[in-house]
């Protein structure tokens, strides 16, 4: 395959065309997706409920290949692991930030859609229910979200 990419590009100089070699490509294209994460990040992309890797590749201008390749190459995680992550780091900062606002209203603005789900994800991250977590602030303010390896 390397060689018929090769080939084809010494076709399409000769014609006065330029054709990036599969590894260009590819740091171009990871390039792109660190200015795109960036802005998501800072838009706080991870609270939108896309489900599908595709739905979050499409709102990262990217492919699902190039997504799927940076995440495991550069974070060593997948995407999902990452964004859940992002996800329950804010419902653990919003939790105690918003007392009076719902657990399951929180779950619902960082991107969950199941409160169940949402729970569970919770207990696993923290140790805690969300409801136990806030009580645990009320007796140690000091008490924060863990942190995410992956940012």
């Amino acid at each position: 395959m390397e060689n018929l990419v090769r080939r084809l590009g010494r076709i399409f100089k000769e014609k006065g065309k330029q054709v990036q070699e599969p590894e260009e490509c590819l740091r171009s294209r990871m390039a792109r997706l660190d200015t795109e994460l960036d802005r998501w990040m800072e838009q706080g992309g991870w609270r939108c409920p896309c489900r599908t890797l595709s739905e979050a590749a499409a709102l990262l201008r990217t492919d699902t290949v190039t997504l799927h390749h940076y995440f495991t190459q550069r974070m060593h995680v997948d995407f999902r692991t990452w964004r859940t992550q992002l996800r329950l780091r804010d419902a653990a900062f919003l939790l105690l930030e918003e007392p009076e606002v719902s657990a399951s209203v929180i779950a619902e603005r960082v991107g969950f859609t199941n409160r169940s789900n949402f729970s569970r994800q919770f207990l696993a991250y923290t140790g805690f229910t969300p409801g136990h977590w806030r009580e645990k602030a009320w007796i140690s303010p000091d008490i924060q979200a863990p942190e995410n390896d992956y940012v």
